[in-house]
């Protein structure tokens, strides 16, 4: 049987998806992360955490380094909650200017102290990109509890929350290349589908189950030839 593997990443690693019917974010059991443990025969020891940021992971990290060192992979997927905004404090404020939740100089910093972490602990790290956001429907989403107007304001077109995502996604490419570590393209999944209907949940950034389908048959070829 083969080593353990060990993810630390937030809602999408977990399996996170929205159930319109029900109105609830339900954990999905054919996650992509799932659907590759049954496929590889690996033990996916996860750690992901709904709303994790690179700091909450580091700050965390230690409760899991016996899984990292018994696995013979960690998987990391961070940077979907550090590219959002406080979107309250944005419309209380909108003609001020505001920062990410994590500015990038703090990411890219606190991500490759992770990484080197997870090395000292005993283990391998695999990055992961970033998944696409559809920003029209992410905007939908959470301006139900803030004034769309005073948003808008500050973003001027909800495309540039797609912009920030891409921000974060292109700094965990560098940070992959800069430290010589191998990663699997989940970005591009969801991309080289051009349509997100049915691949994304109405919030605009959790894959749907079929979502979670499609990321994983997308990834199973590079998985294989890191994992095995």
């Amino acid at each position: 049987m083969p080593d353990p593997v060990c993810i630390i990443g937030d809602s999408i690693t977990g399996g996170v998806v929205y159930l319109p019917d029900s109105g609830r974010y339900v954990h999905c059991k054919d996650s992509f992360i799932n659907l590759l443990g049954d496929e590889t025969g690996a033990e996916m020891r996860n750690h992901s955490k709904f709303g994790c940021t690179v700091a909450t992971a580091f700050t965390q990290i230690e409760r899991f380094s016996d899984d990292i060192a018994a696995s013979s992979y960690t998987l990391i997927m961070l940077g979907g909650n550090d590219s959002d905004f406080d979107w309250p404090a944005v419309a209380a404020s909108p003609e001020q200017a505001h920062s990410c939740k994590t500015p990038i100089p703090d990411f890219v910093r606190l991500y490759e102290q992770l990484v080197e972490r997870v090395k000292a602990l005993g283990g391998n790290p695999v990055l992961l990109n970033l998944m696409p956001v559809d920003g029209e429907r992410y905007f939908r989403w959470f301006s139900k509890k803030c004034d769309p107007g005073a948003l808008m304001r500050f973003l001027r077109k909800t495309e540039s929350i797609e912009h920030w995502n891409e921000m974060y996604n292109i700094a965990v490419m560098k940070i992959a290349a800069k430290l010589g570590l191998p990663m699997i393209d989940v970005r591009s999944a969801l991309l080289s589908a051009r349509d997100f209907d049915g691949l994304l949940s109405e919030d605009g950034i959790h894959p749907s189950p079929r979502g979670h389908r499609t990321i994983f048959e997308y990834i199973l070829p590079q998985a294989k030839k890191i994992l095995i």
